[in-house]
């Protein structure tokens, strides 16, 4: 069933002469140099690449006639749900500079000028980055239309004391009880400074019932202290103080540093993790790993955004053991949606 992944994919080939092509319906004059041919497949990416290595083939396509002149250096593929990325890829090569396109060679079924791309030399390093980054904003394109105007209690915080503390009363708790747990705190102690005042017993029943309770209400008043002495009752914006302050691990800090300070980090909770792996965009074993692989990955478009539509998709679709992939929006762009789709067919 692996022969059935769908996909897109990029034949790089060279011609060393200059020459005319004829198809069954046009005809084009090409010229030495390299050439860059946007494909797709929808269901069987793998024989559709081995076809074109076969000089001994029916000619179906544009690409048959020009490969019977030219020479293939690379097929590079790239396995996607949404075959409208050739289209996406396509584009790109357009925008790139020293690609000049073909017109009409290959895009009669669409509304691309051409799928031929031609240069002088191989100038198209990155190109794949790019139209992954494009993938990526699409997808959290339609999760911001799905999810608008839904706020994860922690997002209701935009200051970066409240986001510190909301974070710390948000672990291991149900978000029904995160949102009202932190607001009934801070009217009692809006800032370091008063909540250094309370009492641990006091803290405690303003934040039950949430997890750990007793435990937290403690760190809530040491990292109150922290702040108010050694910075001035200012949350440092620093990953490395913020991390060494109780109770506060890399998502937490990651997480103020994005909302509060408009950082470029990506918070990666078990929702960023289990969904981003599925979605194909990497392949870790922990959130930790995810962590390290997603930050060079995303867009700065998107990236503070990935952290609270995942955990809503992931809440309410995208659930770990059963998925509603029929009721997902982005099941078009998910790996395992498409997978789903197609071992069952």
């Amino acid at each position: 069933m692996a022969s059935r992944i769908p996909g897109i994919y990029l034949i790089i080939a060279s011609l060393d002469h200059p020459c005319r092509i004829s198809t069954r319906s046009l005809s084009f004059s090409l010229k030495p140099g390299f050439y860059f041919y946007c494909g797709s497949a929808i269901n069987s990416l793998a024989p559709r690449i081995n076809r074109h290595f076969k000089r001994e083939k029916k000619h179906h396509w544009h690409i048959d006639f020009l490969l019977d002149k030219a020479e293939i250096l690379a097929i590079a593929p790239y396995i996607v749900a949404d075959n409208a990325l050739e289209h996406e890829l396509a584009k790109l090569l357009s925008e790139t500079d020293g690609v000049t396109g073909i017109p009409g060679f290959g895009a009669g079924d669409c509304d691309c000028d051409t799928h031929l791309f031609h240069a002088d030399s191989l100038c198209i390093e990155g190109v794949f980055k790019r139209l992954f980054a494009r993938q990526i904003e699409k997808t959290v394109k339609i999760l911001r239309k799905r999810y608008l105007g839904i706020k994860t209690p922690v997002e209701k915080f935009r200051k970066p004391w409240e986001l510190l503390v909301s974070c710390i009363i948000s672990l291991r708790t149900k978000d029904e009880v995160t949102g009202p747990a932190a607001a009934r705190l801070f009217k009692a102690a809006p800032g370091p400074k008063e909540l250094m005042a309370l009492q641990e017993e006091k803290i405690e029943k303003l934040i039950f019932p949430a997890g750990f309770y007793k435990t937290k209400a403690r760190n809530l008043k040491k990292v109150a202290e922290i702040i108010h002495t050694e910075y001035q009752d200012t949350v440092p914006d620093d990953k490395n103080k913020l991390m060494a302050l109780p109770n506060v691990g890399i998502k937490t800090a990651n997480l103020v540093l994005a909302d509060g300070f408009g950082h470029f980090e990506i918070c990666v909770d078990t929702h960023v993790h289990r969904i981003s792996n599925r979605l194909g965009w990497i392949r870790t074993r922990t959130p930790e790993e995810s962590e390290k692989a997603l930050k060079p990955l995303l867009p700065e478009s998107v990236i503070r955004e990935v952290n609270g539509l995942m955990v809503k998709h992931g809440q309410n679709i995208c659930k770990p053991l059963k998925t509603m992939c029929d009721k997902c929006p982005i099941s078009s762009l998910c790996l395992t949606g498409i997978a789903n789709e197609i071992y069952s067919s």
